[in-house]
């Protein structure tokens, strides 16, 4: 009697609960986004989020209650991901680029993407609605303190200490501006680009005077 053939391919292991979990939560969580971006903040229902995530209401429910709380988890999920992109892009810059003047190129890219109108779009939300304000809330404090320690650890414990942590303020308060700009001009990409190009460079200037004479001995 011939011998049964030994299977040779291997059984994947049975994921864990915890695991499924986390799956279903990043899916969630990456569909929350992407229906920021694509329809708004009042567009974006717990509905809309678990038919594009493929997951059941249920589950949804599960793990976010509510609209508040699956919105917030999500904005944090984002600026974990984005705080980790910023790091690994700053900490591979060549050596012989000013340093200065290319971490402000990085953190441009990022409040240049549709990411950031959504952003916007929630918080002018939050001004209204109890809910997301109360959820939003800890969330802008450990992304603040999660912004704190990263540039601490790019920049130095001078960093996040008088005018150094000034200068860095002035710096994400003009990157801010700039983009909430492009939500409202009408002019065109040509236009746009060459005034916002000129805008950094002649901030990425004084940002490097200003610390080259913080730098100078007191006489």
């Amino acid at each position: 009697m011939p011998k049964t053939a030994r299977r040779t391919d291997a059984v994947k292991p049975r994921r864990t609960q915890e695991e499924r979990s986390a799956s279903t939560r990043a899916l969630l969580l990456d569909a929350t986004i992407e229906c920021l971006i694509e329809v708004g903040y009042s567009a974006t229902t717990t509905t809309v989020i678990a038919e594009r995530a493929g997951v059941s209401r249920g589950a949804q429910l599960h793990h976010y209650p509510t609209k508040a709380e699956l919105v917030a988890a999500a904005v944090e999920h984002l600026a974990d991901r984005l705080g980790e992109e910023l790091r690994e892009e700053i900490t591979q810059l060549p050596p012989d680029r000013d340093f200065i003047s290319a971490a402000i190129d990085v953190l441009w890219s990022r409040y240049s993407t549709p990411l950031f109108p959504a952003w916007l779009e929630l918080w002018v939300a939050a001004r209204t609605d109890e809910d997301l304000r109360a959820a939003l809330g800890p969330v802008e404090k450990r992304t603040r303190a999660a912004i704190d320690r990263r540039t601490r650890a790019l920049f130095g414990d001078a960093a996040v200490a008088g005018p150094y942590q000034q200068m860095i303020g002035m710096t994400f308060c003009l990157l801010q501006g700039m983009a909430l700009e492009r939500t409202l001009a009408g002019e065109r990409r040509s236009d746009r680009d060459k005034r916002e190009a000129a805008m950094l460079e002649r901030w990425k200037h004084a940002l490097v005077e200003m610390v080259r004479a913080e730098a100078q001995p007191v006489s």
